[in-house]
């Protein structure tokens, strides 16, 4: 693992100043903190406790789940194309993931040949699981905190993590920071504010996003959006009858839903994965009015742009 560490470009999470590996782990030199890797997972918590953004006791489930639920691999194989068509120097960019949560969708896109130089979470439960799955560097990193990452960050990733955030902007901004010129983000949410419900709540979600907002947000953070697009269009109907059935009579309780969402039920399962691969060409073309998710990639800009000067996405 120590060789691995010497790609990452990390900070101290206690003062920020770069860190140096060590046989064991890494210190920084400027404050004189070390910082351990044990069992393959490099512990760079500072000690400070944020507000919940999940919870941990549903990582074992997704971890089952999520190779063969259609929701999963849906999200997989649209990240997957949207980063192949959207970033045409992919091949030389490795990908550092902030919200690994238990690793399917990374360890996806390591098997489908894209470089990956690492991943962090602010849950042991969560890397526990990664660990199995990748190879990379993993980081335990403090809740509610921005990962100790240094500048020069090539491609980074946030996959359903914004949402669990209370200052959504002031990550983009920071996440535009640590990017170099012409640096990569890529990122996925849950769309349409209107569907907030109680699944959202227990989920640890602050919000939703329209494709507005979030553009409106990268764009603010001083992102070129390459693309913005909805997908899920089929799940839109189904969650909007969740969400009208909210007040009915005798309805099963809200993580009893929870837990039934994550059941894979063979012939709904297929159903649904033929119905999303179908939509897949309007993704790419970003075409799709409506979908539970919107995926997006931006870039720092290689310069600034003159004053007044907007990018559209694809």
């Amino acid at each position: 693992m120590t060789g691995a560490l010497a790609g990452l470009r990390l900070v101290c999470p206690r003062c920020r100043a770069p860190l140096g590996v060590e046989r064991d782990g890494v210190a920084c030199r400027a404050c004189g903190a070390a910082f351990q890797a044990r069992e393959g997972i490099l512990d760079l918590r500072a000690g400070r406790v944020g507000a919940a953004g999940f919870d941990p006791h549903y990582f074992p489930a997704l971890a089952e789940v999520e190779r063969e639920h259609y929701w999963f691999a849906t999200r997989r194989e649209v990240v997957r194309d949207v980063l192949r068509e959207a970033v045409p120097d992919l091949a030389q960019r490795s990908l550092f993931d902030i919200g690994c949560g238990s690793g399917g969708l990374l360890a996806f896109l390591a098997e489908s040949g894209i470089r990956v130089a690492g991943a962090c979470d602010v849950y042991p439960e969560s890397l526990a699981l990664v660990r199995r799955r990748v190879a990379e560097p993993l980081l335990l990193v403090d809740e509610g905190r921005f990962p100790p990452l240094g500048t020069g960050q090539t491609l980074l990733s946030m996959f359903d993590v914004l949402e669990h955030i209370d200052d959504d902007l002031g990550t983009l901004l920071q996440l535009f920071e640590v990017l170099e010129p012409g640096g990569i983000l890529v990122l996925t949410v849950p769309a349409h504010p209107f569907l907030f419900d109680e699944m959202d709540e227990i989920a640890f979600h602050r919000r939703r996003y329209t494709r507005a907002e979030l553009g409106s947000r990268l764009r603010e953070a001083g992102f070129n959006l390459r693309h913005l697009a909805h997908f899920m269009a089929p799940l839109v109907p189904l969650v909007a009858l969740r969400w009208a059935a909210r007040a009915l009579p005798g309805r099963r309780s809200a993580l009893q839903r929870r837990e039934a969402e994550l059941r894979v039920a063979p012939v709904l399962n297929g159903l649904m994965r033929a119905l999303l691969r179908l939509e897949r060409p309007l993704v790419r073309a970003a075409a799709l009015p409506f979908g539970t998710s919107l995926v997006a990639v931006a870039e720092r800009p290689r310069a600034l742009r003159p004053s007044g000067a907007v990018t559209s996405p694809r």
